[in-house]
């Protein structure tokens, strides 16, 4: 029976990789979980479609309920980078609605997915009327800025190899499956795409990928990869060692 990464996962402590927090609906209690998924209407993306764009009014949250999304935006020199995937039970679009701004990155479907669009107004009302519910949004707010701080205080790390293997540790947390081969990432992921997400330049990223092949930690073919050695992975991710 293949089960997802989240089955029995247990988190690492400060100093270890980078874990990814419960989705937003599992943290609320029952009652709660059903007024949300009541309200707003559903919709539908196919891949490759945005949900949100950059520099949009926060008019709407979007609640992720089935699919896979990817969080990005542009650096300095305009190129794409992956903030984030998005896993069913996400929300998306929070801090805009709460601040009253406009949207600061992309959400863009990875394959087909299903929302909840929830309109401004009525998520407010909703986070009025169940604070613990409010209180999870803010974890989640702080949740990002303390992953964005922890990966620009990790950057200087030379080793393209561990940079690499910090994320694929990342992503079996996020939506990896239980195979009998290892931990297969849940989502076609090119190589292009892994560079946007580390980031790091496609060359390095290719030739790092090559080491871990060579080292079977992993395996991969054309938009696919699997963590055959989640427990290697992981030394490589805290010491930068292969």
């Amino acid at each position: 029976m293949f089960t997802t990464a989240w089955e029995g996962f247990v988190g690492l402590g400060p100093e270890a990789a980078e874990e990814r927090e419960r989705p937003f609906l599992e943290r609320l209690d029952e009652p709660v979980r059903a007024r949300l998924l009541e309200m707003g209407t559903p919709q539908t993306y196919e891949s490759r479609q945005a949900l949100m764009r950059s520099g949009e009014p926060g008019d709407f949250v979007m609640l992720l309920r089935h699919g896979y999304v990817k969080v990005t935006s542009a650096d300095r020199m305009g190129a794409t980078v992956i903030l984030d995937v998005g896993v069913p039970g996400d929300l998306h679009g929070e801090i805009a609605v709460i601040a009253g701004g406009i949207r600061m990155a992309d959400v863009v479907a990875i394959e087909e997915v299903h929302v909840r669009r929830i309109a401004a107004s009525e998520f407010n009302r909703f986070l009025l009327d169940h604070p613990a519910a409010m209180r999870e949004v803010l974890v989640s707010v702080a949740r990002r800025f303390v992953l964005a701080q922890r990966q620009r205080t990790q950057s200087w790390k030379p080793q393209a190899v561990a940079r690499v293997a910090t994320r694929l540790d990342y992503l079996v947390d996020v939506c990896g499956i239980r195979t009998p081969a290892g931990w297969r990432i849940g989502i076609p992921l090119s190589q292009d795409e892994l560079a946007q997400f580390i980031p790091m330049g496609r060359t390095m990223v290719a030739q790092a990928l090559d080491k871990l092949r060579k080292a079977g930690v992993v395996a991969s073919s054309r938009r696919a990869i699997t963590v055959v050695d989640r427990e290697a992975l992981r030394v490589i991710t805290e010491k930068g060692v292969t």
